[in-house]
């Protein structure tokens, strides 16, 4: 009896191989936890003008990122509505909690919204935010009056003049 090792049994080895594919997604996925966010500037005292600013800081911007190699920015503009005249909406991101995981990017100084897109966040990698209540970029809108006194004449009363504002996670440049 001839007794073959099994490494070489019927021309067949012990061994074989695989190939495999690995690969991740390229990600870019945003969400907003408020839906609607009032700001009103309200009369102070006689002789004073109204209110010179209100702020907000209750939105959160949830994020996912994962980049090829090429970071991100994260930008926002008003779409639709008009910012009313003698004022001005600002937003800045701020710096989100302790949840966040990856790079968070560099947050920039808050900026004056209008139609175009302006950066609030540059240089996001890869991240994630967390998708708790607190979690996320945390937004700071402000609505102010102009800092150009000769616009104040231009002020008109309004009450629930609407604006959308969009929160884009591009490529930079």
């Amino acid at each position: 009896m001839l007794i073959l090792p099994f490494s070489s049994a019927l021309g067949q080895g012990n061994t074989a191989t695989t190939n495999l594919s690995l690969g991740i997604s390229e990600v870019s996925l945003l969400q907003s936890s408020a839906s609607m966010i009032s700001l009103q500037l309200n009369q102070q005292t006689a002789g004073l003008s109204v209110e010179t600013s209100k702020s907000d800081s209750t939105a959160r911007l949830k994020a996912s990122s994962v980049i090829t190699s090429t970071t991100r920015n994260l930008s926002a503009r008003i779409t639709s509505g008009t910012v009313p005249t003698g004022t001005l909406l600002k937003l800045s991101a701020l710096i989100p909690n302790a949840s966040f995981v990856g790079s968070p990017g560099t947050i920039n100084a808050p900026v004056t919204l209008d139609n175009t897109d302006r950066t609030i966040v540059s240089n996001i990698a890869t991240c994630y935010t967390g998708t708790g209540s607190s979690d996320g970029y945390p937004l700071k809108f402000t609505f102010a009056l102009d800092s150009n006194t000769s616009s104040y004449a231009n002020l008109r009363a309004t009450t629930g003049t609407s604006i959308t504002v969009t929160l884009t996670l591009s490529h930079t440049n």
